[in-house]
């Protein structure tokens, strides 16, 4: 096998893998998002404010994709809940931040704890620096989708915004 077709043989393995690893990835939240009596709209939003940190209201929207008012009930939800609060910026008091509670915590280890276990055994068996390559990709790979999920972003609000095409 030629060098040139390896190489495409095996970038095609990867892109197949990522795709699946994206499904499941998909799939696994759903699952978690129904037990914990979510919708995936508002475990979006718990995610990204578990993964980001506190922000405000219109970063947050921004970073999920949804307008202000749909944010707001996805907040309310969530603070019905006892997963998120609403607190005043130390340095603006007009604005509010929201940020999760320790609740979070206390409902996600029973399910993320067995998996993080497994993380750990399964990120075993790469050295220091096989990990700094696979945390590159990763980042790389974010960086990119973000990226891309822009550019048809404005794909999208082009189309909404052109007349109708003639019938």
């Amino acid at each position: 096998m030629s060098r040139g077709h390896a190489r495409e043989t095996a970038l095609a393995n990867l892109g197949h893998e990522i795709r699946g690893w994206q499904a499941d990835q998909e799939i696994f939240d759903g699952v978690v998002a129904e037990l914990a009596g979510l919708n995936r709209t508002d475990w979006r939003c718990l995610d990204i404010l578990g993964t980001r940190g506190p922000m405000n209201a219109g970063q947050l929207a921004e970073a999920a994709r949804l307008t202000t008012g749909a944010l707001t009930a996805v907040v309310d939800h969530l603070e019905a809940a006892g997963l998120v609060r609403r607190v005043r910026d130390t340095v603006d008091r007009r604005k509010v931040i929201i940020e999760t509670t320790p609740e979070v915590e206390r409902r996600a280890a029973p399910v993320y704890g067995p998996l993080m276990a497994d993380s750990a055994k399964a990120f075993a068996r790469f050295d220091d620096e096989q990990l700094k390559v696979l945390t590159e990709f990763i980042k790389l790979e974010r960086e990119m989708l973000s990226r891309h999920t822009a550019r048809v972003a404005d794909m999208l609000a082009t189309r909404k915004s052109a007349p109708p095409a003639p019938r």
